[in-house]
Parts: C-alpha cells; sequence; structure tokens
C-alpha cells in the first residue's frame, strides 16, 4: 500500500490478546497483513451502516399493508396473474 502521507493519522488502540490476533488474521487473508487497510475496510462499513440509518431515519417507518394490497400492486406491476393451466401456443 502506498503512503500517502499528510492524509492519514497514527492512532493508539487497546485491544485483547485474541481480537488482535483475529485481526490480524483477517488482515493477512484480506490486505497482505496490512492492519492498517483491514480498519480502513470497517470504517467504510461503519459509514455505509451509518448512511443506511440515516437514510432510514429520512424515509420513515415502514409501509403496513396486507395481502391483498401486496398481490394487487403484483398484478399492476406484473400485468395480472396468469391461470395455473396456461399454455403457450406453437405455430408449426
Amino acid at each position: 500500500m502506498v503512503k500517502r502521507s499528510g492524509v492519514t493519522r497514527k492512532v493508539s488502540l487497546s485491544v485483547n490478546g485474541e481480537d488482535l490476533a483475529m485481526l490480524k488474521k483477517r488482515a493477512k487473508r484480506l490486505h497482505g497483513g496490512n492492519v492498517s487497510a483491514l480498519f480502513a475496510d470497517l470504517i467504510a462499513e461503519i459509514k455505509r451502516r451509518e448512511a443506511w440509518e440515516r437514510a432510514l431515519a429520512w424515509l420513515g417507518p415502514p409501509i403496513q399493508m396486507g395481502e391483498e394490497e401486496r398481490n394487487a400492486i403484483d398484478r399492476e406491476l406484473l400485468g395480472g396473474v396468469t391461470s395455473k393451466g396456461a399454455r403457450r401456443r406453437h405455430v408449426a
């Protein structure tokens, strides 16, 4: 990984030995042992989760609808429901 002078900051982090071993193992598997790159992935995931939570807060609670309403929407979007015995005509 290319060192990005002036862009990154060094921090100190305390974790228990078992967690550190797991982090190093994952960093080795995904980033050639680069723990900083692993933390960059974790931070990106946190940013995605935060954005998702902001979107949910902006959109409001989920719409509650019954089976009948769902079926009506499906029929409108899918152009109606075909009968179980519908067959295609084959032209000879």
